[in-house]
């Protein structure tokens, strides 16, 4: 496969493992107001270098993250910008010194930016589950860039496609070409899963089945043409004039009337394809039956069938029928083939909307306007940010109600914005994690979360109006220490959780026990036979040895382990004892000559 080739590829091809687990500090929690929904509180927002971030999630949420969803800087070398969208900012320019060396100073911007994209993108792919997507957002400065990037680090069997975003603005300044579009890459992480829906809802189909049902009711009943019923009450004519031009409402008017309701609508082709109403009064569509290969169907699938009213056969598609006989006749005794009045029409698959309430995903997704009004109304002041109903439309195609959504580029917060609100909208509890490195996260980021969170006033005209609040909440953190204050020494300041939750993440548990969650203080886990002990004292050295293994029974595990994996500072127990207990001794990580 080809590999995309730059200055500084070979010093930072690994650096996702040099770089360092950081502590997170908790700064503050923030939860709706009283009377408001909480769906979720959990929801994170971390300050900080999102390289060490995102390696710092890694012991809870590796492989656990559902939906990525990023819009990282652009590479266009402005500097201008509110949200700096360059790699010249001097943080990524300090740490391109450090990890790069004195070389970095002379790359070009399209060597600094893969060199800053690609550590994070490898630590993303490590927090992604198995059945997750990753989206990432860029404009034509790096969408070639990006595209060999994510193929080289997932691979492009797992390239879901690409979706062209028609922003229906092109670039007034434009000296070249004036692009109003940009690419949205979409790659999953080892494979196509069924998780991995790529079909989103058809979100106009309750209007549809709506006015099918209103006018379905008028059948048998009264009716009088429209135009005229306008005409009478605009110029106050009497009612006589209605009476006699009044008719009975049959199916054939309900579908004129439903199909001239549809004409007037902003609808997608695929849902004004469903333009009848049938005598049950569904909704519905033909579709094809023809063989869909080039290759001639099997002789079964060249079986006529008769008209419905003139006995006699109906063409048969030149390839055969997509369906065998057999399913044919099912389909028939269900009422799911539409015959033309004779048997000249080819027959047709029957698609109820009812039944068909998702479409396929299309790889050009129009989408105009902005956030600024918002952002003016709550007192943000960010260029360039992406309309977060935008963002919600995309992420409702890719998550579900349960799933846990990370922004590493968050910004002025649009995507969780877009988390509360489809949250609030369908009753989802999706986890919003977000990092933003620069020193609005606080002052703009957070400000607009709990703002969206308990709702706002705003000006419209000359009244004040109250916009509600999608309920919920987070917690802000920063980037703290180093969770080791050397290669092998553990930082003693560090919280007992953390350090828990860092061994778990080395053993790869599935579940990490922590004592608040109610479990025995040194059970650390429990998977596929093997129980995990961490024997840790903050303040003293600890030992493994006769008198702690007679505790082991009360560490309130599932059942007796085959395997023990015990975690101490010291042991005094030969190593034929540990084998005859089966029992891995394992040394904890610090410093203990100060004890």
């Amino acid at each position: 496969m080809p590999e995309l080739i730059w200055s500084g590829k070979d010093k930072v091809k690994f650096h996702h493992h040099d770089v360092p687990f950081h502590l997170l500090n908790e700064q503050y929690r923030f939860n709706a107001e009283s009377g408001r929904p909480q769906n979720r509180e959990d929801n994170i927002l971390i300050h900080g270098d999102n390289l060490l971030a995102l390696k710092s999630l890694l012991p809870e949420f590796g492989g656990k993250i559902n939906c990525i969803y990023i819009d990282p800087p652009y590479n266009t070398g402005n500097e201008n910008w509110v949200y700096n969208d360059n790699v010249n900012d001097p943080r990524i320019q300090k740490w391109l010194g450090e990890v790069v060396g004195k070389e970095g100073e002379d790359f070009s911007r399209h060597d600094k930016w893969l060199c800053m994209m690609y550590p994070r993108l490898k630590l993303l792919k490590q927090l992604l589950a198995n059945d997750g997507v990753i989206l990432v957002h860029i404009d034509e400065n790096a969408d070639n860039l990006l595209h060999g990037l994510m193929i080289e680090i997932f691979d492009k069997s797992n390239e879901l496609g690409r979706v062209i975003w028609d922003k229906k603005n092109p670039k007034g300044d434009a000296k070249k070409l004036s692009y109003q579009h940009e690419s949205i890459f979409i790659f999953c992480k080892s494979g196509f899963h069924e998780k991995c829906r790529l079909r989103r809802a058809k979100k106009n189909a309750p209007a549809m089945l709506k006015k099918a049902k209103i006018l379905f009711k008028k059948i048998g009943k009264k009716q009088y043409p429209d135009d005229l019923k306008e005409t009478v009450k605009k110029y106050g004519l009497p009612e006589e004039i209605l009476a006699q031009h009044a008719f009975v409402a049959d199916l054939e008017w309900v579908n004129q009337e439903f199909q001239n309701w549809l004409k007037k609508q902003n609808f997608s082709n695929g849902e004004k394809a469903y333009k009848f109403i049938d005598e049950n009064g569904d909704v519905f569509r033909p579709v094809s039956m023809a063989w869909p290969n080039k290759e001639v169907a099997p002789g079964d699938y060249f079986i006529p069938l008769k008209h419905p009213i003139t006995g006699l056969d109906c063409p048969v598609p030149e390839r055969g029928w997509r369906f065998p006989s057999d399913t044919m006749k099912i389909m028939l005794e269900n009422d799911e083939i539409i015959f033309g009045k004779n048997e000249t029409a080819q027959p047709q698959n029957k698609y109820l909307l009812k039944e068909h309430l998702f479409e396929n995903i299309p790889s050009v997704i129009s989408f105009g306007g902005s956030d600024d009004t918002l952002h003016k109304h709550i007192g943000i002041k960010l260029e360039h940010a992406k309309p977060y109903e935008f963002v919600k439309e995309l992420l409702s195609y890719f998550t579900d109600k349960n799933s846990v959504i990370l922004d590493s580029f968050i910004g002025s917060g649009t995507t969780a914005h877009a988390v509360l609100s489809l949250n609030h909208q369908d009753g989802g509890i999706r986890k919003f994690i977000g990092i933003e490195l620069m020193n609005y996260a606080e002052e703009t980021t957070a400000k607009r979360i709990r703002t969206i969170v308990d709702g706002y006033e705003y000006k419209s005209g000359k009244s004040t109006k109250f916009q509600n609040g999608t309920g919920g909440g987070f917690t802000f953190y920063t980037v703290g220490d180093p969770l080791f204050t050397a290669p092998d020494t553990l930082n003693p300041a560090a919280p007992l959780a953390a350090v828990r939750t860092y061994i778990g993440y080395t053993e790869d548990l599935q579940q990490t026990w922590l004592p608040e969650n109610g479990v025995s203080p040194h059970a650390l886990g429990y998977q596929n036979g093997t129980a995990y002990v961490f024997y840790y004292e903050a303040d003293c050295a600890t030992t493994l040895d006769w008198a702690f293994l007679q505790t082991l029974n009360a560490e309130g595990l599932p059942e007796k382990p085959e395997r023990w994996v015990i975690y101490a500072d010291k042991v005094v127990l030969t190593a034929a004892q540990l084998q005859k207990a089966n029992i891995v001794f394992k040394r904890i990580p610090r410093d203990i000559s100060r004890f």
